[in-house]
């Protein structure tokens, strides 16, 4: 059942591209500068990756040198060489490059995780700006009604039918719903400059916006918290952070194993430049831990530490979304609700002030009970913009708690 559809859009006042919600989320995702300093972050940590595998390269390096002493020669010395050294067993070396991995990972993860923050506070910006708009559509109407009222209020009174404090609190009221469509003009546009920010345009350039109101169905609670609880990048963070720590620990206990290394030199040396003497050398290296003051044992313990309170973290972060999760489904359910009562109840207080405004014109009722049901349609014309809000909000604040688009 289709509850309401509507079409909102900023008039247009100059020539400028009509964005929707799903535009602005695209521009945003492309252009804001949170996103793509989370970008950044991934490209570091990707580097990371290739400084771990460089363990399984050999170290090539060249050195010449030239040295002059005043001894009983009194000649220079020449000499030139190249050496290579290559790993052939260190532990850990596969731990680094299994941190690396994990780490870029968790990287992405934040990057979606701001992501999803900044398409949250798009969504928030693009509804105020739509909630401010039927606002001032909807005080343009209160100022009609208001200035009608008071031109038939100053007719009563000057055949002597009405009091001149009616007349005064009649102006007051037209006085205040002229504030009122001035604060609302204020307001739309800082909004526009907030939204305009999150996309990453200048923030005077003309906004024109379009939506249209989609009923979406109430998904079951326990479907968004198993899929939050398992998908969401927050809870993915964490399970590779967790990854990371298990790797540290098998990287501390590396360093109980010996390390074995190739190396291999060719130089050159001699009084003479073009008379030096050649030597070569080839050897394999062991070195073999035996005591490092229980260093060694106090990062395995520690990492062992951290890996527990990961875990302990990972428990927590769960019950946080499920909370979060669960609070945002009460209030889109009640904010559903609420768009039903309040659009019932401003249907039967246009009705009642209707009526009312009949009967004081004929003379049958005071003014003070045309301006009771006028305050009361003001109100409920507010709430129903208001509780349209608070539903779009709820479905975003759901959306976000639960990791994923409705």
């Amino acid at each position: 059942m289709v509850l309401f559809i509507i079409t909102a859009a900023v008039p247009i006042r100059s020539a400028s591209e009509i964005l929707s919600l799903e535009d602005c989320i695209f521009l945003a995702k492309k252009n804001n500068l949170d996103i793509i300093q989370a970008k950044t972050s991934i490209e570091r940590a990707e580097t990371s990756i290739m400084d771990a595998y460089s363990a399984y390269y050999p170290d090539i390096s060249i050195s010449s040198n030239y040295s002059y002493g005043d001894g009983q020669t009194g000649r220079g010395n020449y000499s030139s060489g190249i050496e290579a050294r290559y790993q052939l067993f260190k532990g850990g070396t596969r731990a680094g490059i299994r941190i690396a991995r994990a780490k870029v990972d968790a990287v992405e993860e934040s990057y979606s995780i701001a992501e999803n923050n900044v398409v949250y506070d798009v969504k928030k910006a693009f509804f105020q700006i739509l909630q401010q708009q039927e606002q001032a559509s909807l005080i343009k109407n209160i100022l009609g009604r208001r200035k009608q009222a008071l031109a038939i209020i100053k007719l009563r009174y000057n055949v002597g039918r009405e009091s001149f404090p009616a007349v005064k609190e009649a102006e007051a009221n037209l006085f205040r719903a002229e504030y009122d469509q001035m604060r609302a003009e204020e307001g739309l546009s800082l909004s526009k400059v907030t939204l305009n920010l999150l996309v990453n345009r200048p923030k005077k350039q003309e906004l024109t916006l379009m939506y249209e109101e989609r009923d979406i169905e109430l998904p079951p609670l326990e479907e968004i918290i198993e899929y939050a609880k398992s998908e969401k990048p927050e809870i993915r963070l964490q399970l590779f952070n967790k990854s990371v720590m298990e790797a540290q620990i098998t990287q501390a206990k590396s360093n109980y194993l010996p390390s074995l290394s190739l190396s291999s030199s060719y130089g050159i040396r001699g009084n003479e430049f073009l008379e030096q003497e050649s030597n070569w050398s080839v050897g394999v290296g062991i070195s073999m831990p035996i005591f490092d003051g229980f260093s060694t044992k106090a990062k395995v313990t520690d990492a062992k530490l951290a890996l527990k309170e990961q875990d302990t973290k990972i428990q927590s972060t769960e019950q946080q979304i499920e909370e979060e999760v669960e609070r945002a489904w009460v209030d889109w359910k009640l904010a559903r609700k609420n768009v039903e009562v309040v659009k019932k109840t401003l249907e039967a207080v246009q009705e009642m002030y209707q009526l009312t405004a009949l009967q004081y014109e004929q003379g049958l009722t005071s003014y003070f009970f045309l301006q009771q049901k006028e305050d009361a349609l003001t109100n409920a014309e507010y709430n129903y913009v208001s509780a349209l809000y608070n539903l779009r909000m709820a479905i975003a604040a759901t959306e976000k708690a639960g990791g994923r688009r409705i």
